[in-house]
């Protein structure tokens, strides 16, 4: 769900838009016309004009989600990255965030976390020491990057998060996790 409150005391005027959905635009266009029509502005197509820019953000993001895509599969032909699965298994925890553990089984890599179920998924190779998961639950629209930390000896101690697709909803806030290896 998302709210937007608009506020212009000089002219007593208080606009609420209620969504339950992740499209800005769509309560910006709304918010946007009723101002317009207070401030005598003429009329403008706001539903047309962050459509047209929801278009552009939706291709931007689209390439970034296809390079790395290329990425991936160019990382599988090489057989991997400079970490093995097997390496990176374990179970980690996040001071916020709680504890999640990678598998490696039958050659893939799992992600799951404990305090948020609906965050599993395969992990991927994708280049040197970082990897990527994409969420079982695709209508998350939220992969991510997973960067490990190695020690003195070469073994992953860590690893921190961060969102692939520009258009990643904030609230997943990966980037203020900072994961360390229990086991």
């Amino acid at each position: 769900m998302v709210t937007q409150i608009t506020m212009l005391p000089e002219l007593n005027l208080g606009i609420i838009v209620l969504t339950n959905q992740q499209e800005g635009g769509a309560f910006r266009s709304i918010t946007n016309q009723i101002l317009d029509g207070y401030l005598n502005k003429p009329g403008r197509d706001w539903v047309a004009t962050l459509s047209a820019s929801r278009k552009k953000s939706l291709a931007a993001a689209k390439a970034v989600m296809d390079k790395v895509a290329a990425e991936v599969a160019k990382a599988k032909a090489a057989g991997g990255t400079t970490l093995a699965p097997a390496a990176v298994a374990g179970t980690y925890s996040d001071a916020w965030f709680g504890a999640v553990t990678l598998t490696a089984k039958d050659g893939k890599l799992r992600f799951d976390s404990k305090r948020s179920p609906n965050l599993t998924g395969e992990v991927f190779p994708y280049k040197a020491n970082s990897f990527i998961v994409r969420w079982d639950d695709r209508s998350m629209d939220a992969d991510a990057f997973i960067n490990f930390r190695l020690d003195v000896e070469g073994r992953p101690s860590g690893f921190t998060m961060e969102p692939i697709s520009p258009l990643t909803d904030f609230s997943y806030d990966f980037q203020d996790l900072d994961f360390r290896r229990v086991n």
